[in-house]
């Protein structure tokens, strides 16, 4: 656990997928990428899913929920999907669904906005009755009419019940959601990404969504072949990431596999790198 100011912060470990490794990696050269995250023999690495949980002040929030449980066998087998774990990481904290007031999506893709649903007779039902949804409206616009790059990224399935949640509110860029937690938008992995940041004014924690989804990922142009706009992703890396090492403020990995958040520094070459690996 890690307090910033009134908020408690936790690292949930909710589920392990895997993607292929060149769309993780982009044009990097297998050789190069594959030091930090080996890949299997369908060129699949291995990723986590990991859910931010951040409560105090009467709130129990969610940054993102995973990939959930709603998926053919045919899929859980290309994705390697793990078992759903964040119910039982919530009883960990003594919660349950039910106490989660409030939940942040950085984006829609799949592997964000699943968790929040279960199967039922009747398709989808919310997984987490009492909460709020916050999400970028930009991005909402983006998921209901998806580009043809990002058309299997967006789950018709998902977005669907998602319309229809009560509770949604919709934002229309950056803004300070609660007192202490801010997100800020970023546009070149898909548009309407919204980042957290949490901080009391002297310890702060950004969430790096999918800009920054690993520490494998902290090398400039290493940019995902699933990011609609790489050279925007490169700009927005490069503005956030040098901030960040001025400011002392810790990244946290969504997908990391090994590692859920890190402290940077620049080394001798002026590149960003880890300066120490951080445990919430």
């Amino acid at each position: 656990m890690m307090q910033i100011g009134d908020y408690r912060l936790y690292s949930l470990d909710v589920q392990d997928f895997a993607l292929d490794g060149g769309a993780m990696f982009g044009v990097v050269p297998k050789v190069m990428w594959e030091k930090h995250t080996p890949s299997d023999v369908f060129n699949r690495v291995m990723l986590k899913a990991r859910v931010l949980l951040i409560s105090g002040k009467g709130r129990h929030i969610l940054v993102d929920t995973g990939m959930g449980t709603a998926w053919s066998e045919k899929l859980r087998s290309i994705y390697l999907l793990s078992d759903f774990r964040l119910d039982s990481e919530l009883q960990a904290h003594g919660l349950a669904p039910e106490d989660i007031t409030d939940i942040i999506y950085t984006h829609l893709h799949f592997d964000h906005v699943g968790g929040s649903f279960k199967p039922s007779d009747d398709g989808l039902q919310p997984h987490f009755p009492s909460a709020r949804y916050y999400v970028q409206k930009e991005n909402y616009l983006s998921a209901t009419r998806p580009n043809q790059k990002e058309k299997v990224s967006y789950s018709s399935m998902f977005i669907g019940a998602f319309g229809q949640l009560s509770g949604l509110e919709l934002i229309d860029g950056p803004m300070e959601l609660f007192p202490g937690i801010e997100v800020f938008v970023s546009n070149g992995h898909t548009r309407g990404q919204q980042l957290v940041r949490i901080s009391d004014g002297g310890r702060t924690l950004v969430h790096g969504s999918d800009l920054v989804p690993s520490s494998a990922h902290l090398p400039l142009p290493w940019v995902m072949g699933f990011d609609i706009e790489p050279l925007t992703v490169i700009d927005e890396k490069t503005a956030l990431l040098n901030s960040m090492i001025e400011g002392g403020e810790m990244l946290y990995f969504g997908h990391d596999p090994f590692h859920e958040a890190a402290l940077l520094k620049l080394d001798e070459k002026g590149a960003i790198v880890v300066d120490r690996f951080v445990t919430l």
